[in-house]
């Protein structure tokens, strides 16, 4: 039996566990305002239910739950309830991967169609430039395609992984496959982590599940996490049930993901933090459970660029170094974040997809526990003067195909990105700086002394700058921007103009057009959001979800015919298409 905790310790820890449910604060905090009560946030954002464990030291110091697993029944919280970790399953798979590598029975920059059996990566012009390998897939520079999964309705058909890599019915994503050369850029891609599944299935011969059991939740202690997709009966019980982004409880309860390692692990806030917590071990060289220290420091470094190692992501915080992962499937996300030498960090999962404030209750922690680098002191507001709205008021160029939009509100200086995202008040703390309270970038307005013109700079704490956004003079139009404006003909010639120059630009991109277009119809400007799924549909007409987006947006503007003809497309190019069948019922 362990030590028992001593009143004094028992009090210490409740006085932190109370500091940071009223320490919850925006990604800046400004000088005399108020921090936010954990109770308030989740009305606010409407979550249902809350698990979290905090570490110190590289041991759990406290874990708590709040809020429902179920809501329409009542069903609380418990350290036993099961979230979906969502892609924060891709470094635990990684994590296997590597114990695999130091077996001895795979080389980690060899080409993965050498260990393929069951099923082979499809050769190509790409393929023939460079082969694929296993840090290829980890890191997200393979060239794969597909993003994200949606997942499978509970009790619909699921499909195989090997339906699923060859995007056959009754998967409900495209075919996974290399559409740009290997080691060039990253993309983030479930599909690449799809294959490494099935790789590790070929090289170990039995089940991803077992793989997973046997080389990390076992070694780990992690004895209520499974990678079981469905969960089995006995673990039902446990499960949290979903409730999207607004608020709807998720059919089925759940979705269920064949594709597991890039999505399928079930687990527990504690769980988890044991994984967090051997990471940490094995890189101070106090644990060997899983895979070693080099092996661990590889895992946890820069592979292509310095913000991903090899599954996982890599924050530096005013010089010191974090390792994380955020997930996100229907109806959860979640977020663990460790830090590479102080020990600490925490784990926090929910059962509805509202990051912002998972992204607030990591800040309060890293404030209660002094996390070395992580919070930075809070602006004092400055008043603005006429010259701030004179000067800075214009169009800015973000990252080739991006904007930014700075305007006036009365006596607000005002940011939007792409005319969608919600507005920020910039706030100046600095002659020409400025900051936002949903943003940790702060907002540079510098002249480029080469070109002569006004750059919009962002600048992330640790002073590093993320990105440089000239201005833009008035008839340079970025695509988004033709097609927002209703020129949808010299828009949509635009984007497949952009695609021919940078075919993998996220911004030209399935995801992000996709996302625009929802965010578009949540708005209620439905007229936009037609368009944009216009032109995701021309620039990806084989895409099994294409016409989805587009017949919603339809329906939304009252156009019956035009979304009825649309879901009859969207079955003709997948006829699985629940979403589809069960619009054309209702209509």
């Amino acid at each position: 039996m362990g030590t028992p905790i001593s009143a004094q310790v028992k009090s210490e820890i409740n006085k932190k566990i109370s500091e940071v449910e009223s320490g919850l604060m925006p990604g800046t905090r400004f000088e005399g305002e108020a921090l936010w009560t954990l109770a308030s946030r989740m009305k606010y954002y409407n979550v249902p239910g809350l698990s979290i464990a905090v570490i110190k030291n590289s041991k759990v110091i406290w874990s708590k739950t709040y809020g429902f697993a179920d809501v329409e029944s009542k069903t609380p919280v418990t350290s036993k309830t099961l979230f979906q970790a969502a892609s924060m399953s891709k470094p635990v798979s990684v994590y296997a991967a590597l114990k695999v590598v130091e077996q001895g029975k795979l080389d980690p920059d060899a080409d993965v169609n050498t260990y393929l059996t069951s099923w082979k990566i499809p050769e190509n012009q790409f393929t023939k430039e460079k082969k694929v390998s296993l840090k290829n897939i980890a890191s997200h520079t393979a060239g794969f395609t597909v993003s994200g999964f949606p997942g499978y309705e509970s009790g619909k058909q699921i499909p195989s992984l090997i339906q699923v890599l060859n995007g056959q019915n009754p998967s409900n994503t495209s075919a996974v496959i290399v559409d740009q050369a290997p080691g060039k850029s990253f993309r983030y891609a479930g599909g690449g982590y799809c294959v490494m599944q099935q790789m590790l299935i070929d090289i170990e011969g039995k089940g991803f599940p077992d793989i997973m059991k046997d080389n990390v939740l076992v070694p780990l202690g992690m004895k209520n996490s499974t990678f079981v997709q469905p969960l089995p009966e006995t673990q039902m019980q446990w499960a949290a049930t979903a409730y999207d982004m607004d608020g709807k409880r998720v059919q089925g309860r759940y979705h269920i993901y064949p594709e597991m390692a890039a999505a399928g692990l079930w687990t527990t806030a504690e769980d988890l933090a044991r994984f967090v917590i051997d990471v940490q071990n094995t890189l101070s060289n106090t644990s060997n459970n899983v895979i070693s220290k080099k092996m661990a420091e590889e895992f946890t470094s820069p592979f292509f660029d310095k913000f991903e190692g090899l599954g996982i992501f890599l924050e530096n915080r005013n010089k010191e170094a974090y390792f994380t992962h955020g997930g996100w499937n229907e109806g959860f996300s979640s977020k663990f974040i460790g830090s590479k030498t102080s020990g600490d960090g925490v784990v926090i999962l929910t059962n509805t997809n509202k990051p912002d404030f998972i992204e607030e209750l990591v800040r309060s922690v890293a404030a209660v526990y002094k996390w070395p680098g992580f919070v930075n002191a809070a602006h004092q507001i400055l008043p603005l003067t006429e010259e701030d709205f004179s000067r800075n008021v214009g169009r800015y160029q973000f990252d080739h195909y991006g904007l930014f939009r700075v305007y006036r509100e009365k006596e607000k200086l005002m940011l939007i990105t792409n005319d969608i995202l919600d507005p920020m008040e910039l706030l100046k703390v600095r002659k020409n700086t400025y900051a936002a309270r949903n943003s940790e970038f702060t907002f540079e307005f510098v002249k480029n002394v080469q070109t002569g013109k006004l750059e919009l700079v962002l600048v992330l704490q640790d002073k590093t700058v993320r990105s440089r956004n000239p201005q833009m003079e008035n008839e340079e139009k970025t695509p988004m921007e033709l097609i927002m404006a209703g020129n949808f003909d010299q828009g949509t010639e635009a984007f497949r103009k952009a695609k021919s120059d940078n075919p993998d630009h996220y911004f030209l991109s399935e995801d992000f057009l996709n996302n625009i277009g929802y965010d578009l119809i949540r708005e209620k400007r439905t007229t936009q959001a037609i368009d944009v799924f216009r032109t995701l549909a021309l620039l990806y007409p084989e895409n099994k979800g294409v016409y989805n987006g587009l017949g919603e947006a339809y329906l939304k503007a009252g156009q019956k015919e035009k979304a009825k003809q649309t879901y009859l497309k969207a079955l003709e190019i997948n006829p699985e298409n629940e979403n589809a069948a069960k619009a054309l019922k209702a209509l």
